[in-house]
């Protein structure tokens, strides 16, 4: 239930996130290319995304790929976003608070 509440607390953050870099706030609610703005805001390479994926299909314990993504991610966008280490540490913790925080009230 945590996983589902934090992932639709994320996707609807996604339009703010998509309007501090610069876009329109309709393109955060297009599916898969609000995904593809927000990766390349986030300077994360396809090929990189390709690899993970590929991880996710041969590997036989894909969820240890699911956790660290879980657990690098909010360091990832809070240190793009321009803020610190402890916004990361919140963002693991409590990413259905932080990231509409991140995305809508903090500048």
């Amino acid at each position: 239930m945590f996983f589902l509440i934090s992932g639709i607390a994320f996707y609807l953050s996604l339009c703010g996130f998509l309007v501090k870099a610069g876009h329109p706030f309709w393109k955060g609610l297009i599916p898969i290319y609000n995904l593809s703005l927000f990766l390349d805001q986030l300077n994360i390479e396809p090929i990189t995304l390709i690899i993970l994926g590929l991880l996710l299909i041969f590997l036989p314990d894909g969820m240890l790929i699911v956790t660290l993504m879980y657990v690098f991610f909010p360091f990832i966008v809070s240190y793009s976003y321009g803020k610190g280490f402890f916004v990361g540490i919140l963002a693991l913790i409590f990413p259905f608070v932080m990231y509409p925080l991140l995305a809508f009230v903090l500048d």
